[in-house]
């Protein structure tokens, strides 16, 4: 019984030395700082959305910039020069990635940009992807906007042929363009289907179709909803033989 009650002695302190160094071990890293990584601390910030802002240009008065984020990891990026080009809409699509928890970087076909996430916010970095400092640095944040994610609807819409769509505000309207004819109608329920004529004139920047019905004028200008604030790529006019409708509107194919 002697020999039973030495043994069970002996296996009980070896086991406390053996959970010293775990301790400590433990306590030296807490000490340094040096915390379990957690699915919360590895999350990166949510940063997919719609921006935009007006940039400085170097010859023109301003550059009017918007750039969606989407969560497949795409972008649309829409420019307009103020003053210069006509007030003509540029358009580029392609993929952006998450450099870090608020870099983030976009590549084009001829260079890439990154900005910094912040508050909500994206702030344009300069071509060695730093803060842009000084004086002019609340020149280069892009604002928040809603609305920019209508992939879904435009897919539906392209899906059901429609090649254009448009809409405006005051009174609401919305119009769509499919392969032979035109699609307009109101918030009060009116509307009116024409067959497509061939525009005239017809340009890469000016577009009209005149019918007994109405007169579709399509420009490809800057256009920014009087109402979200979002910027599409083409300013709209419909006259009718009652109202003159004003609005902004893209294409789809």
């Amino acid at each position: 019984m002697r020999k039973l009650i030495c043994l069970t002695t002996l296996f009980a302190a070896l086991m406390a030395c053996n959970n010293h160094p775990t301790s400590k071990t433990t306590t030296d890293s807490t000490a340094a700082g040096q915390q379990p990584a957690t699915a919360a601390t590895a999350a990166k910030p949510h940063i997919t959305g719609t921006y935009q802002g007006t940039l400085p240009c170097a010859d023109c008065p301003g550059m009017d910039y918007q750039i969606s984020l989407f969560d497949d990891h795409t972008f649309t990026e829409l420019v307009s020069y103020q003053g210069r080009g006509q007030g003509i809409a540029f358009t580029e699509k392609g993929t952006w990635q998450q450099i870090n928890d608020s870099i983030v970087s976009i590549r084009k076909k001829t260079d890439s940009t990154s900005f910094l996430a912040s508050d909500s916010k994206l702030l344009v970095l300069d071509k060695q992807g730093k803060r842009i400092e000084g004086a002019l640095a609340s020149n280069y944040v892009l604002k928040p906007v809603e609305g920019g994610d209508r992939r879904d609807l435009l897919a539906q819409k392209a899906g059901a042929g429609i090649t254009f769509t448009a809409n405006g505000n005051e009174p609401f309207w919305s119009l769509d363009l499919e392969a032979r004819k035109i699609l307009f109608r109101t918030a009060s329920g009116d509307s009116l289907v024409a067959s497509l004529p061939a525009p005239r004139p017809n340009t890469d920047t000016l577009k009209v179709y005149t019918t007994p019905q109405l007169t579709l004028t399509i420009r490809n200008t800057m256009c920014t909803d009087d109402m979200s604030g979002l910027m599409r790529p083409n300013s709209v006019e419909v006259k009718t033989k009652e109202q003159t409708y004003h609005g902004c509107g893209e294409y789809l194919k």
